[in-house]
């Protein structure tokens, strides 16, 4: 065989595999699925309800994406802490959710 009929064997392969993973087996979904949950539970846990968090979809990326009123010092912790989530590969905010400034005493 020549060195280009086995390339495109190869990337034929991995295309078709990679329609399988996020078509008919759904473990991408299954995986961004996961995801939302550990960072919703997350967010309940530090008693913040009114933040949403969203894995992006079409395509499905590994970014969780979040939403809500927070003030810069919980926005950079929440990046954090979201962050080691197993399968998330960057965590950022809505750029439509302005900062909300904190009261001054």
């Amino acid at each position: 065989m020549k060195q280009r009929s086995i390339f495109l064997i190869g990337a034929g392969a991995v295309a078709g595999f990679a329609a399988l993973w996020h078509g008919p087996l759904g473990a991408g979904e299954r995986m961004a699925q996961r995801a939302e949950t550990i960072a919703r539970r997350t967010l309940v846990y530090y008693e913040l309800p009114m933040i949403e968090a969203r894995m992006e979809r079409g395509p499905l990326a590994r970014r969780l994406v979040l939403r809500g009123p927070a003030d810069p010092f919980q926005r950079a912790e929440l990046v954090r802490i979201l962050d080691d989530i197993p399968g998330i590969l960057e965590v950022r905010w809505d750029d439509s959710t302005p900062a909300v400034q904190p009261r001054k005493s």
